[in-house]
């Protein structure tokens, strides 16, 4: 039956109200972003909105402004104005010049009104009258003018404007730009340009919301030139500010508070509040909720202290308390496995004694005993046909030098003993247990008349494991058996066959009952003829090789046990070690460098035929570097008493080596070859330099002529001789003398 979840379900159901919170904090954390975001959005959309109104007041009253710096450059009919002398033509050029006015404020809809003044006779012409200054009701603003006399142009603060004098006069609020003239020195008059401030400043309602947005226009000392907001309105709050140099206006604009924004911007904080509130709130239900899930975590471990002893405790120090949990259930298991494998381990260590009591013991067995644990592990307790067998792994060692692991070695045997049941199962049952590192024997019993079936199958599984593991076997089978008490003698048997795996082969069946018969029982024969051996390999004989191939041939065909085949081999390479520590060093290095650690290598074969064809190849080896000694001996005695007959009669012309040859019954190229190997150069050579050498000591010890000192060393033509000292010496006999006698005289000389 499936345990409840109850204590995941009481977990996760613990935990929904801070799910809720926290979804709760992050709407309130997203109202307060998107009112910000929105905040943030406004204030640069009203930015953007009091620029374009700042730009587009600038543009207006800069366009006025160019366009009468372009009058008074290039128009002739102002200039004319400010030119007359109270000429006939006055009142034609004041038409003209009124009318020129009346363009320019009909060009732009915002001029209020334009006027200009001459100095020199102190006139004003305006769009309505041509009068003196002192009856013009702008006097005041021209002659601040005057006063200034700055070539700066700007515009004036706001200011109230009439162009009449007394009570009835209307006044405007404009803001004037005026320009002295005539450019460039401006000393005759002055142009005025008065742009109506409620003509430039309508536009500005259709460019914002009232509503909506706030706008507020000063100039100098806070003159308010403009506000959208009426008196009484509701509070605003400043977003932006900015100021226009070429107005000298100052700009502050923002966002009407009314109710609902007020109340949008109280609720945002409202949400922040909130959002902390339920933060604080999670966080605290966190821990309590966290603490009161702990509880049952602290009862489990306290009950897993409260069990374990001390020592278990200190052994790996948890770091936390589910490590601690962790480590006591790990340690659990174990414990556990250690006690299921020790239980498999003993079970299996009592399979295998009985195995082997079964098949190594020579004392009777109890019956009934033996037949309790057969059926304990399995096996019946009576059968009438059954054989054993003893698979051995060949080359042991290159197997374990391969499989340096023992995890890998096993796991080899495993698979062998998996597949040789898989080959024999349904044959009958068979019993196998890797007994040795290199031997597994198996108890097979199936029906006599499957006996064919079962040696064929034992053949397929040897090729099997040749083919797919890389490694051969060799299997020794036993005679039958038709008793448990008759395994023993079988099993004996099958480790008998395979003790002639030597002679026999390797990587093959051996059956005792063909085996047996061939055996050799005469081994002393085998003594003998390594004693013959190495006798005649110690005499140099000549045919000693082929006696030698003859000899291991025969021990080839031979059938000895494995142990009799070593030792024989061991025992000839001892007498050959014993025969070569009486040779020269250069032989034994050669036995201690070549042919003993070949030897020893083919020593870890387990078959003859593979040992014996390199083994004829080594001992060949070994004979003739023996035999050339023997022969470099007896050459080295016949050269040195050659050597001391030419000594003896260099000076004889006769001198040859038909001579020689005639002298030591030997074959002149023999002879020669001797001088060649021997001395290392040929006989005329030899003779030449002897002669020659004593030449050269006669001439410096005696006073005898050329021609003497020639016969004295043999040559009877003393032309030949001075050819033959020339060619060793590099000069002739007569200079040599002469050369030799001046070097003493010298030496003597020096000597004094």
């Amino acid at each position: 039956m499936a345990m409840k979840k109850n204590w995941y379900t009481k977990t996760v159901l613990s935990y929904i109200p801070t799910l809720y919170l926290t979804i709760a904090i992050v709407v309130f954390i997203a109202i307060f972003v998107v009112s910000e975001v929105s905040m943030k959005e406004a204030e640069r959309t009203n930015k953007y909105s009091m620029e374009y109104i700042v730009n587009t007041l600038e543009t207006s009253l800069m366009s006025v402004e160019r366009r009468m710096l372009e009058e008074l450059r290039f128009g002739d009919v102002l200039f004319s104005f400010f030119e007359q002398k109270g000429n006939a033509e006055e009142r034609m050029l004041n038409y003209e010049a009124n009318k020129k006015l009346r363009q320019f404020v009909t060009e732009f809809p915002i001029i209020h009104s334009m006027y200009l003044y001459r100095i020199e006779d102190n006139m004003v012409l305006s769009l309505s009258a041509y009068e003196s200054l002192s009856e013009f009701g702008d006097q005041a603003y021209v002659l601040n003018e005057l006063e200034r006399y700055s070539f700066d142009r700007s515009w004036s603060l706001p200011r109230s404007y009439s162009d009449g004098v007394g009570i009835d006069a209307q006044h405007v609020n404009v803001i004037s730009f005026s320009q002295r003239t005539q450019l460039p020195m401006g000393n005759q008059g002055i142009i005025v340009v008065n742009v109506s401030l409620d003509a430039l400043l309508a536009n500005i309602n259709k460019m914002i919301d009232p509503g909506q947005t706030y706008l507020q226009i000063t100039a100098g000392d806070d003159m308010l030139v403009y506000s959208s907001a009426e008196s009484g309105a509701e509070r605003h709050e400043v977003m932006n500010e900015l100021g226009s140099d070429y107005m000298q206006w100052h700009f502050t604009s923002g966002i009407q508070t009314h109710f609902s924004f007020a109340s949008l911007q109280l609720l945002s904080r409202i949400w922040i509040a909130i959002g902390v509130v339920c933060i604080i709130a999670s966080f605290i239900y966190t821990l309590f909720i966290t603490k009161r899930n702990y509880r049952p975590i602290e009862n489990i471990i306290s009950q897993i202290q409260s069990f374990q002893n001390k020592r278990a405790l200190e052994k790996g120090a948890a770091t936390d308390e589910f490590s601690f949990i962790q480590k006591a259930i790990e340690r659990l298991n174990d414990e556990n496995m250690q006690y299921e494998a020790e239980v498999q381990e003993a079970n299996q260590h009592k399979r295998k004694q009985s195995f082997l009591q079964l098949l190594e013991s020579s004392e009777a067995l109890n019956e009934s005993k033996w037949k309790e644990s057969l059926e304990r592990f399995g096996y019946p307790s009576q059968f009438q046909h059954a054989y054993v067998t003893v698979i051995e792994i060949d080359h042991y060692a290159e197997f374990e030098e391969k499989y340096k692991k023992s995890y890998d070695q096993g796991l080899i045997k495993f698979a062998m003993s998996n597949v040789l049941q898989e080959y024999l199962h349904d044959l009958g049952w068979i019993w196998s247990e890797w007994t040795r590192l290199n031997r597994m024997p198996v108890i097979h019993c199936f029906d006599r008349e499957l006996q064919q079936e079962w040696l064929a199958r034992l053949e397929k599984f040897r090729v099997w494991v040749a083919v797919n593991l890389g490694l051969t076997v060799t299997i020794g089978v036993g005679e039958r058996a038709e008793d448990w008490s008759e395994l023993h003698r079988s099993y004996d048997e099958a480790v008998d066959a395979l003790r002639y795996k030597m002679s026999c082969g390797r990587n093959c069946t051996l059956a005792f009952q063909q085996v047996a018969p061939l055996r050799s029982n005469n081994i002393h024969i085998y003594y003998q003829e390594i004693n013959a051996l190495v006798h005649d390999f110690r005499l140099g004989n000549s045919d000693w090789s082929e006696r030698a191939q003859a000899t291991l041939t025969t021990l080839q065909r031979g059938v000895l046990t494995n142990e009799e085949n070593v030792h024989l081999l061991q025992y000839f390479k001892s007498l050959l070690e014993q025969l070569q520590e009486k040779l020269p060093l250069e032989l034994q290095q050669q036995w201690n460098e070549q042919i003993m650690p070949e030897w020893n290598l083919l020593m870890r074969n387990e078959y003859l035929g593979e040992i014996v064809p390199r083994l004829q190849e080594l001992l060949q080896q070994a004979h003739q570097a023996y035999l050339g000694y023997v022969k470099s001996k007896d050459s080295k005695q016949t050269i040195h008493g050659i050597r001391a007959f030419v000594e003896e009669n260099y000076m004889n012309p006769e001198l040859s080596l038909n001579l020689i040859s005639e002298k030591f019954k030997l074959n002149s190229k023999y002879i020669s070859q001797l001088f060649k190997e021997q001395l290392g150069i040929n006989f005329a050579d030899f003779v030449m330099e002897l002669r020659i050498e004593q030449a050269k000591r006669l001439l410096l010890v005696t006073d005898g002529t050329i021609n003497e000192i020639s016969s004295q060393v043999g040559y009877e033509i003393p032309l030949s001789f001075g050819r033959a000292f020339k060619k060793q010496v590099g000069v002739s006999p007569s200079d040599y003398r002469k050369n030799m006698s001046s070097i003493e005289q010298l030496e003597e000389a020096v000597h004094n």
